[in-house]
């Protein structure tokens, strides 16, 4: 496989059943050989879930809990070598003390939290706490990111970890060049794969924290919503061409 498409998964990848189709048929019927891969949110077992209950083949190679676990099918070998890499200077049982003094973060449910995440909601008009927490972090000493999504979701992750960190990790190991990695993404967790300087697509339905990156280079805002989205990216960069060799670009 010399190029990859890795795409979100909820409103992204999934929305539009007869948009889902269209790409899967796009894929399958494919000149050139494509690794179908997603990036998600979501931990491993929702994800299968997800994936199953709108029939899509399993991908062959899944990030999941937002750039903290990596695995690959069909046996769904996980990658040790990444999570040895971000493991180091993780430090999550201080990260929930530190944090357990905001009263406007509230800790979700144990099934959503993973052994590199450790994940929270916030109120809607309490979002400003965000900034707040990126700055204690690094105060308290804790090598940490903050990732917030949907307007509520936050996520703590090990600084180098995430989606973006995630999908370089499998370009350097499978020797993919940038430009022949596309990404696709809806919503704040999905802004910095979308800015790594590979084909970069923002669907048309995405949320409002992805408009920082109207202009940037190679960040396509495709017209069409969900899967549709994709197609209109894949249209864009002329990705499935068999002759595609574009190391500059759009």
């Amino acid at each position: 496989m010399d190029r990859a498409l890795i795409s979100d998964i909820d409103n992204t990848l999934i929305g539009d059943p007869a948009a889902l189709d269209r790409l899967l048929r796009r894929l399958a019927g494919s000149e050139v050989h494509v690794c179908f891969g997603i990036a998600t949110g979501r931990h491993l077992e929702i994800t299968l879930e997800v994936l199953e209950e709108w029939g899509v083949p399993l991908p062959d190679v899944l990030v999941t809990a937002v750039g903290t676990e990596i695995y690959y099918g069909p046996h769904l070998q996980p990658d040790s070598g990444w999570s040895e890499q971000i493991a180091r200077q993780w430090e999550p049982d201080k990260i929930r003390e530190v944090l357990a003094e905001m009263s406007d973060l509230r800790l979700q449910a144990p099934k959503n939290q993973r052994s590199f995440k450790i994940s929270y909601v916030i109120s809607p008009d309490k979002s400003g706490c965000v900034r707040q927490v990126e700055k204690l972090l690094p105060k308290r000493g804790l090598f940490a990111k903050a990732v917030f999504s949907h307007g509520r979701f936050l996520d703590i992750l090990p600084a180098d970890a995430g989606k973006g960190a995630a999908i370089r990790y499998l370009a350097g190991r499978w020797h993919w060049p940038p430009e022949h990695i596309l990404v696709a993404g809806d919503s704040g967790n999905d802004a910095d794969m979308l800015q790594g300087g590979y084909r970069g697509v923002a669907v048309g339905n995405h949320s409002p924290e992805l408009e920082w990156l109207r202009g940037k280079p190679r960040v396509f805002f495709a017209p069409g919503k969900y899967a549709a989205g994709i197609c209109d990216g894949l249209d864009y960069y002329g990705f499935l061409n068999a002759e595609y060799r574009k190391p500059g670009g759009r």
